[in-house]
């Protein structure tokens, strides 16, 4: 380089000044520039000084250029007649560091580039035999360095002294700056999220460093129970770059499968370098409403009385329940007579166990399923399974618009038994949603089914009556009496086993008999055989008829007996008896 072959030559030399021997406070300055125009050194120097006396200069050495380093700068003051250095210093002011200004004494080998004593520091002194070379190790684009120098003058009159710039080196300094990329990825997640929504990830992955990234990927995989809107387990995000500083926000929307509580952290890993990013592990606890019912009602009933029961469908679940749908189902045999509109109470009562086991379940046919309002449901008994019965099932709809967790609908229906010795009823309760967004509609869709029984028994009981007239009295001599006997049952229940039999009293001769069965005569008793069964309602007439043999009052008499009663009900029927000469 031209530069390089200028400096090694090149030998500057300032006239530092031309003093008098005698005191002056006035200054002379003077100041050269090298021919590269790099280097510039500024002296000041009193313009008189005293024989024998030491005074004190300044040389200023600045580094002119505005982006070359100079290193090794080296300065020798040339021999003067009558003028000796003393000392040299360096300025406090903007003076180097340590090592950077260095003389040589007398005894100093200039090739040996060291200094073996005088060091010249901020503030300090180098006293000794001085030579004059000083050194300056740098001296940085624009910066100055300044040397004080302690000088006396021996002789009397003109003393001229001069600095010679012996050496430097120039450097050109290169920079590039360091820089240090960093990933930084955060996570945001739902703490809580409802099974029947879609649950939104946030995801930022942001470039905290000072220098760029390439192309990079971020993703999270959800783990078993959540699932993307397309139906995968894993979440991909790719960004093209950050430049330092730089930012990108992802929002992805996915839903769980099930209920329960899900946590995964996000991964961000660069493709062409190894710097990767891992986000704080997020949880959400994923809630659903949850259904449990209860029907309380009579064990046992009498004949026609009226049942009455109460349903209670429960959202046991820690989220609402949409449009519940609830089925009451009854023997199609009997008569829903009432079914009340659902009340909401606020409680966290769950359905004991003892109860819903007491609850009993009707054998319901192979395609038994919760019908629609007004549809039937066909039961049968199962094979070698004698206890069941047979029954034909009708069911009534309503919905519940909205089950908070926690709450409990209440509602109350009444049924008249009709013919049926056994009253089932069923209360199903069913809750369904499905996250519309998702693709797999079936692992999308949530459901909650719940479904209680109750039983009564119908008690019913035989009730027989009867009823003992006769056709006229008083009755004459030798006339005929007829005895009507009517038997009915006006209970709710058969009765088997009904026995009838008459006693004809003293002044009465039996003549004959009739009635729903043949009969027989053992003196004065009249025996009708049995009836079978007698059936509620059922209603049978007997007569017997009597002749009049005697006088007076006599009480014809008649038996009932069946099965169900538990001793005879008696009927008698007063008749007066006379002779005709008696008138």
């Amino acid at each position: 380089m031209s530069i390089r072959n200028t400096w090694r030559r090149t030998v500057a030399v300032v006239a530092i000044a031309t003093a008098s021997c005698f005191t002056s406070n006035t200054h002379a300055e003077e100041t050269i520039t090298t021919g590269d125009g790099l280097l510039s050194l500024t002296a000041n120097m009193p313009v008189e000084v005293r024989m024998g006396e030491q005074f004190t200069y300044s040389v200023k050495v600045t580094n002119a250029s505005n982006n070359v380093t100079l290193h090794n700068i080296e300065l020798k003051q040339l021999k003067a007649e009558g003028f000796s250095v003393d000392s040299t210093t360096s300025d406090a002011k903007g003076s180097p560091s340590k090592n950077d200004i260095q003389t040589k004494d007398k005894n100093d080998s200039e090739d040996k580039g060291q200094v073996s004593k005088g060091q010249v520091t901020k503030g300090q002194v180098n006293k000794g035999n001085i030579s004059g070379q000083m050194m300056i190790a740098m001296l940085k684009p624009g910066e100055s360095k300044t040397i004080n120098v302690t000088a006396s003058a021996d002789e009397e009159g003109e003393l001229r002294s001069c600095l010679a710039v012996v050496n430097y080196m120039p450097a050109i300094c290169l920079t590039s700056q360091v820089v240090k990329p960093e990933l930084e990825l955060t996570k945001v997640a739902p703490k809580r999220a409802d099974r029947c929504n879609v649950i939104e990830l946030e995801y930022i992955v942001k470039n905290g460093g000072s220098g760029d990234v390439g192309p990079l990927v971020v993703t999270d995989t959800l783990g078993k129970g959540l699932s993307t809107i397309e139906g995968g387990s894993t979440l991909t995000f790719q960004v093209d770059g950050l430049a330092a500083g730089d930012s990108r926000r992802f929002v992805a929307r996915v839903y769980a499968t099930k209920p329960g509580s899900f946590s995964s952290r996000a991964i961000a890993k660069a493709q062409n370098s190894e710097l990767t990013s891992r986000s704080k592990e997020t949880t959400t606890e994923v809630i659903a409403a949850d259904l449990a019912v209860e029907v309380n009602g009579p064990n046992r009933l009498y004949g026609e009385q009226l049942a009455r029961f109460t349903g209670r469908v429960i959202n046991t679940g820690n989220a609402a329940a949409e449009d519940v749908r609830v089925n009451v189902f009854w023997p199609e045999a009997c008569n829903m007579v009432d079914i009340s509109a659902p009340t909401i109470e606020s409680s966290n009562r769950l359905p004991s166990k003892s109860k819903q086991q007491e609850q009993e379940e009707p054998t319901l046919s192979k395609n038994a399923g919760i019908a629609n309002s007004d549809t039937k449901e066909k039961s049968d008994a199962n094979d070698g399974d004698s206890d069941k019965i047979e029954l034909a099932m009708t069911d009534k709809a309503f919905t519940i618009g909205r089950l908070e967790a926690g709450q409990t609908a209440v509602f109350e229906y009444a049924i008249r038994t009709g013919d049926v010795e056994t009253l089932p009823t069923k209360v199903v309760a069913r809750h369904v949603c499905t996250v519309d967004a998702a693709v797999d509609k079936a692992n999308a869709k949530s459901e909650a089914v719940a479904m209680a029984m109750a039983r009564a028994d119908v008690v019913r009981f035989a009730a027989m009556q009867m009823v003992v007239l006769d056709d006229q009295d008083p009755v004459t001599s030798k006339s005929n009496v007829v005895y009507s006997i009517r038997v009915w049952n006006e209970g709710d229940a058969n009765d088997s086993n009904v026995t009838m039999r008459a006693e004809l009293p003293k002044g009465l001769e039996f003549v004959s008999a009739n009635g729903p069965t043949e009969h027989s005569v053992d003196g004065s008793t009249v025996t009708f055989k049995p009836i079978k069964t007698m059936e509620p309602g059922a209603r049978v007439d007997y007569k017997v008829i009597a002749k009049s043999t005697g006088d007076g009052d006599v009480r014809f008499t008649a038996m009932l007996n069946s099965k169900s009663l538990k001793k005879a009900v008696i009927g008698e029927e007063s008749t007066r008896l006379f002779a005709q000469d008696a008138k």
